[in-house]
């Protein structure tokens, strides 16, 4: 039986107007670190595309805002890259191209690129949420290989982590899609371990039922709770929780 210490750590990330966070064990054994349990190959896959969806959805948070765009970019038949090397290629002088107009506007752009190939047809196109500055018309007529669509970002309740989770969706690793060196990288606040095992095991069950508001809005002052996902591991038998917020608007 193991006879470790067990504390739990709260870890938090402020980004923008959202704050994201997680409440999770840690097993330690009297001087020693626990050894740890190596996971299947499907619950690390799953694992690393839940850890890419959260960072990518806190760089968003960091470096854009509603006023920014999302544009998606795809091939007609007539440009159609020879392979994905050329797709990248293509992109990328796209975007030097984009740097050009911006830097003539005294501005410096900001992007974020995701490549996807279709499953049956194989075509590729691009996913791209870069900062404003361009006028939308001109940035889709720039592209002028296929069909470019432009978009506000939309930060509902919560935020852009619909778009994010879709961009590293599927069999992607975290190095799916890559970003301008100029983005601001989120950094953890410092981790608290001030919860009891009771402590969690009671805001579980108030997750559970969506009742964790008060605790979460109570804690984090001036936030408010868009989303809670618990979760629990049969294995080592503990408490998982995940939390989204987002600064209250001042009226």
């Amino acid at each position: 039986m193991y006879r470790g210490r067990t504390f739990n750590r709260e870890r938090v990330y402020v980004c923008g107007e959202y704050l994201d966070g997680d409440i999770y064990p840690v097993f330690q054994k009297p001087g020693e670190r626990r050894k740890r349990c190596r996971p299947t190959s499907e619950i690390q896959k799953k694992l690393n595309q839940r850890n890419a969806a959260k960072r990518l959805t806190r760089i968003v948070h960091m470096n854009f805002t509603s006023r920014d765009l999302a544009l998606h970019l795809t091939y007609d038949r007539e440009h159609m890259p020879e392979s994905a090397e050329d797709a990248l290629r293509i992109v990328q002088n796209y975007l030097r191209a984009l740097k050009r107009r911006y830097r003539k506007l005294g501005l410096e752009l900001k992007y974020i690129l995701s490549t996807e190939y279709g499953g049956r047809s194989g075509r590729g196109h691009h996913h791209l949420i870069v900062n404003a500055g361009l006028d939308r018309d001109a940035m889709e007529a720039l592209w002028g290989r296929g069909y470019a669509n432009s978009k506000r970002l939309q930060f509902g309740d919560e935020g852009v982590s619909g778009l994010t989770h879709y961009i590293t969706k599927g069999d992607a690793s975290y190095k799916r899609w890559s970003g301008s060196r100029n983005l601001d990288q989120p950094e953890a606040q410092p981790p608290r371990d001030d919860l009891t095992m009771e402590d969690v095991r009671t805001l579980f069950e108030a997750a559970e039922i969506h009742l964790a508001n008060e605790w979460f809005e109570s804690r984090f002052p001036g936030y408010e709770l868009v989303s809670c996902e618990p979760r629990r591991n049969e294995t080592n038998r503990g408490y998982y929780i995940h939390f989204e917020m987002r600064r209250k608007k001042t009226t």
